[in-house]
């Protein structure tokens, strides 16, 4: 029963930082201030407390604005939901498969924030936020060093992976990579080390590999298409986050 309680207030904390990402996202593709309130992106009027409830409001207002009654979009309430079910994975897998650590379930959550907003912006407008991804590398260094990782590992895993796409964005002079998917790779290192973010890459290429497959049979995109690869790099990152060791163990019995 107290978990269940914890859990649903979990919940509901997710669902308001999907509502903070939705509106985040916005802010600083058009160079918004993050201090006033929120409006719709049509009509720019402002909107009511009432109307700026996660999930609910978006029902309740049948998708359209108040005021001008435009189109609401989807992105908002799934971003919503999809945000409060990912931080109950994580506090129920701290309960169930790791050590109990306030700071690491706190920590968890704010990496899965900014993994889903770097998904978000990238898939929406093909660019990676600096602020975003150079300013959480930092944050999470230091609360990494709290936690008892070890400092060589993440630098040494930040250099592999920033490295890794430089190399690949200098040979091509950008055509094969861009300037965001440097900087994912150097948070990508300090969040999982050097040995997982070797995983985390080659998860990368898998997944992006078979959903660019698919997209180019069922003729959604051509070969030719930009892919925003960021979106990969972050799914990869959530998986090996809390299942790279397990994955690690299933290869090495499987070779061995």
């Amino acid at each position: 029963m107290f978990l269940t309680i914890i859990g649903v207030l979990v919940f509901i904390f997710g669902l308001v930082f999907g509502s903070f990402l939705n509106a985040l996202e916005w802010r600083l593709f058009e160079k918004k201030s993050l201090m006033t309130r929120s409006e719709c992106t049509k009509c720019h009027k402002m909107i009511k407390w009432y109307d700026n409830i996660p999930i609910f409001s978006f029902l309740f207002l049948k998708g359209k604005c108040r005021e001008c009654q435009a189109k609401i979009s989807w992105q908002y309430p799934i971003v919503e939901l999809v945000m409060g079910l990912l931080f109950v994975f994580v506090l129920f897998y701290y309960f169930s498969f790791a050590d109990f650590s306030i700071l690491s379930i706190v920590r968890d959550c704010l990496v899965i924030f900014v993994l889903s907003f770097v998904f978000v912006y990238d898939f929406k407008y093909m660019e990676v936020s600096d602020t975003m991804t150079l300013g959480s590398s930092l944050l999470f260094f230091i609360i990494a060093l709290f936690l008892g990782s070890s400092w060589f590992s993440m630098i040494l895993g930040a250099l592999i992976g920033g490295g890794f796409f430089l190399l690949q964005f200098v040979l091509s002079k950008g055509k094969w990579v861009g300037g965001g998917d440097i900087r994912i790779g150097f948070l990508m290192g300090i969040l999982l080390g050097w040995k997982l973010l070797l995983l985390a890459l080659w998860l990368a290429y898998i997944i992006g590999g078979f959903i660019s497959i698919f997209l180019v049979l069922s003729n959604k995109k051509g070969m030719k298409n930009e892919v925003a690869f960021g979106t990969y790099l972050t799914v990869a990152t959530f998986i090996t986050m809390f299942f790279g060791n397990q994955i690690l163990e299933w290869y090495f019995r499987l070779i061995f």
